[in-house]
């Protein structure tokens, strides 16, 4: 099962329905309170994947930096900004893949 930490924001095979972690790391850093602030790392890419599960990992790509834009219109400025940042690299870096 295919989760989302909820720490960094990761995604990561899941080895438990309940896992809400990527790592050790993430799981203490969340208890702890910290907040993330380096950059998202992406998945490892995956030779087995078939052509469905490429399309639906570009589709959540779309739909996460669409989700960040407007998250951008209702937060405040720094974190706008970031946010927007973040949002249009996702949109070039897919546009320039041709995806």
């Amino acid at each position: 099962m295919i989760k989302r930490c909820e720490s960094c924001g990761r995604e990561f095979q899941a080895k438990r329905s309940t896992a809400r972690f990527c790592c050790s790391t993430c799981r203490s850093h969340a208890y702890r309170g910290y907040a993330y602030v380096g950059e998202l790392q992406p998945p490892a890419p995956n030779a087995a994947m078939s052509d469905d599960e490429v399309l639906e990992v570009i589709q959540r790509a779309h739909v996460a930096a669409s989700d960040m834009s407007r998250a951008s219109l209702m937060t405040a400025a720094p974190l706008c900004l970031s946010l927007k940042k973040a949002a249009k690299k996702m949109e070039d870096a897919l546009r320039g893949e041709g995806l």
